[in-house]
């Protein structure tokens, strides 16, 4: 007779049945450390949360507690710094024989031609002061046939302040530091350029771009 095969399901059966008290051993003592190490963790996390809470109170040593610390108002940003206010002085004293003009058209009578004028002319006797209007250091000094006698100063914020059509014999030299008042040098007959204005001094400013602009506007109220 054929031997009857037990299916894989019964033979499961029996194994179960046989070390059920094994296995429900195993899966009690799988629960009660699941649950000591769930405990143990909540209690390590409890204790972590209180210790940052206090970590940053400080410490009242007369009473041994720790205290909050007192608010501070909160500071608005600093002030900027501004720089002080640049002020020329009058290079020269003298009558004003050319104002600044860079929209109208003059006409020069020695050049014999309309052309803007980006400068302040003061005609005065040869030999007259010609001073600094402002602090800075002489950059160059230069001698042509159109512009005489030249001298360069280099002020703050960029700006340049050129003295044309001086006499040859400056009180200056290059990169010598200058005060505002200083002599640079006095008015002569040299240039040519605008020599129908007769002797005076052809001063023009720049500023940090390399533009001409009107020196008068950063002169003294009563001197413009």
């Amino acid at each position: 007779m054929e031997k009857t095969k037990k299916p894989k399901n019964a033979k499961f059966a029996a194994f179960i049945k046989k070390n059920l008290y094994l296995i429900l051993m195993i899966v009690c003592v799988i629960a009660i450390a699941t649950m000591v190490a769930v405990t143990y963790a909540t209690k390590q996390h409890s204790t972590d949360s209180t210790v940052d809470a206090n970590a940053n109170l400080p410490t009242d040593e007369s009473s041994g507690k720790n205290e909050p610390s007192e608010p501070t108002e909160p500071t608005g940003p600093s002030e900027p710094v501004e720089s002080a206010e640049i002020v020329f002085c009058l290079p020269a004293k003298g009558e004003i024989v050319g104002v600044f003009s860079n929209d109208t058209l003059v006409y020069n009578a020695t050049l014999n031609q309309w052309s803007t004028h980006e400068a302040y002319d003061v005609a005065a006797e040869v030999g007259t002061d010609v001073k600094c209007v402002y602090d800075g250091t002489v950059k160059s000094i230069t001698t042509s046939v159109l512009r005489g006698t030249e001298v360069v100063v280099e002020h703050k914020d960029g700006l340049t302040s050129v003295y044309s059509l001086l006499d040859s014999d400056v009180g200056v030299t290059v990169d010598q530091k200058v005060k505002k008042g200083d002599t640079l040098g006095k008015i002569a007959e040299s240039g040519t350029f605008e020599r129908h204005k007769g002797p005076h001094l052809h001063l023009e400013l720049y500023n940090a771009a390399g533009d001409k602009i009107d020196p008068v506007q950063y002169f003294e109220s009563s001197d413009k």
